[in-house]
């Protein structure tokens, strides 16, 4: 149900964080970008695992004094597998939009009427 992948970016660190230490700083920036948002065939990112590796930052002085990093990182996401079964309460259901279910922190899943088993009403 959940896995670890490993991602690369760009992450771009403004002034105002430069007094926290840079692993602190990188992991929130990326958590900014990724934490509950799905990406397209890897899954739902919950948070920064760990940080791999970050290049040394290039400051942009000629524009707000931020400085980007190239950055290989770990992130927990939320990937069920194939014919796994999961737990949820149903929240609610239609003949016409099928079942919706609740995880507790997860609320967005919905089963079509088309993958209930036969004589499901």
């Amino acid at each position: 149900m959940f896995i670890l992948s490993i991602l690369k970016d760009n992450v771009r660190v403004h002034p105002k964080d430069f007094r926290k230490p840079r692993p602190s700083a990188l992991t929130d920036e990326l958590n900014k970008k990724y934490a509950n948002k799905v990406l397209h065939n890897v899954g739902l990112c919950i948070r920064v695992f760990d940080i791999i590796e970050a290049s040394d930052g290039v400051v942009h002085a000629c524009q707000d004094g931020s400085y980007q990093s190239k950055v290989t990182f770990r992130m927990i996401v939320f990937r069920p597998f194939g014919g796994e079964i999961l737990i949820g309460k149903i929240r609610d259901c239609s003949q016409e939009e099928g079942i919706k279910v609740s995880m507790e922190f997860f609320d967005d899943i919905i089963i079509p009427p088309t993958f209930m088993p036969a004589g499901t009403e």
